[in-house]
This record gives structure tokens, C-alpha cells and sequence, in this order.
């Protein structure tokens, strides 16, 4: 049984309140009704073609999108590089390493190659606009990595790639049940995010863990609202 919130920032320190943050959060995420509407759907080509295509523009505004878009991992370096505080630069060299490597051609490279493997052309891709639901992920998000205390912005980037690996393993066996992908053209979503290394040194002072959370609670609750509203593109 999880321990309350209170009690977690209050009794745990170091990896065990680490451990307790991911447990949090891939718990919640599985207990969505999305989630699971997800996971027993069978939906038209045409559906899963456009669910995908907006949750595609919703990892776009992660890693940053189209023109000058820092996306919300900019937005968390930005925050991070304005902060006096020692603890905080263990954290940076890990968020910039990230977009590096983005910016290398990662995760973008791979969402394309998905995409045309379902059947969605360069141009559907190029001619995508974000929803209502997306827009206001975003607004949300971007507030929430620009302008909350720094251990705040790294327990959001933490509940957003453990979240996302938990949505990915059900998006996955929704897409091998209605589609004819292969595994290979389904590589993107079995990728294991493994990010707990950048709360090694920020959990173990009650504050610090409490503004973690806060990050954590906001994250989450931003995708939960998220999923509310994409799930329609499966449904209807």
C-alpha cells in the first residue's frame, strides 16, 4: 500500500523516496479510466492515426517544436541555469544532455519513421495543429517548468517520462492488436525511461521533497486532463 503524500516526504529519504515518487506515478497513470479505455479499444484506421498524430504534437511541446519552440525541457533547462543553488547543476548537466541528444535527431527521428510506418504522410505531419486539449497542456506545463521553484521543474520532467512509460506499454499492445505494424516499427514504445538519477541529491530535505511533489502532482494532473481529451479521437 502506498504511503500518503505527507508521509512519504515526511519518513522517506534518498532512493526511497525516489522509489516511492516512480511508484506513485506509474500507479496513478494505470488507474486512469483512459488508460484503460486504451487498452480494450478497437478503433478505426483512420482514429488511431489521428490519436497518434496529436499525441506526437504533445511530445513535440516536450522536447520543443517547430520554429524557435524551446519546449517544456528548455523551459526546465532555463529554469534550472537561473538557480544559485550547488544542488541544482547535477540536474542541469542531465536536462541538457537530453536535448542534446534530441537535437541529434533522436526521439523526433523515431516519432516520424512511426508515423509513416502507420500511414501518416510528411505532409499530414507538417499540416498538424495541436487541439483545445493539447493547448492547454501546454499553457499549463510551460507554467509550470518556466516559473515553479527548480526541484519543482525536475519532479515534473520525472513524472513525465515515468508516466510516459506506462502509457507507452498500453498504446503499444492497442497498436499490435488493430494494426499490422511490426515490432521494429513499434520500437518507440518499448523504450524504459529511466530518469530517477536526477533526484539523487534533492530528496532528502523535507522542503526540497515537498516542492519535488509539487512538481509531480502538477505534471500528472496536467496529463490526466490531457487524456480526457485525446481519448476522443479513439472513441468517437
Amino acid at each position: 500500500m502506498m504511503l500518503p503524500s505527507s508521509q512519504a516526504i515526511e519518513e522517506l529519504i534518498g532512493e526511497q523516496f525516489v522509489d516511492w515518487v516512480l511508484d506513485h506515478v506509474s500507479l496513478e497513470v494505470n488507474s486512469w479510466p483512459e488508460i484503460a479505455v486504451i487498452a480494450g479499444v478497437t478503433p478505426k484506421p483512420e482514429r488511431i492515426k489521428k490519436f497518434v498524430l496529436q499525441y506526437f504534437l504533445v511530445q513535440q511541446a516536450f522536447f520543443g517544436g517547430r520554429d524557435t519552440d524551446p519546449g517544456f525541457l528548455g523551459f526546465a533547462i532555463a529554469n534550472l541555469s537561473e538557480s544559485a543553488d550547488p544542488t541544482a547543476e547535477s540536474a542541469l548537466e542531465i536536462l541538457e544532455k537530453r536535448k542534446q541528444e534530441e537535437l541529434a535527431g533522436g526521439k523526433h527521428a523515431v516519432w516520424i519513421k512511426f508515423l509513416n510506418a502507420l500511414g501518416v504522410s510528411d505532409e499530414e505531419i507538417r499540416r498538424a495543429e495541436p487541439k483545445e486539449p493539447i493547448r492547454n497542456y501546454v499553457s499549463e506545463l510551460s507554467d509550470v517548468y518556466s516559473n515553479s521553484d527548480w526541484q519543482s521543474s525536475v519532479g515534473a520532467y520525472v513524472a513525465h517520462d515515468r508516466s510516459l512509460s506506462e502509457e507507452y506499454k498500453t498504446i503499444k499492445e492497442m497498436l499490435k492488436r488493430t494494426t499490422q505494424l511490426s515490432e521494429g516499427d513499434l520500437q518507440l514504445f518499448g523504450e524504459q525511461m529511466n530518469v530517477s538519477h536526477i533526484l539523487d541529491k534533492i530528496a532528502f530535505d523535507n522542503e526540497s521533497k515537498q516542492l519535488v511533489w509539487n512538481g509531480v502532482r502538477r505534471q500528472l494532473a496536467a496529463r490526466h486532463d490531457l487524456h480526457k481529451g485525446l481519448i476522443k479521437y479513439l472513441n468517437h
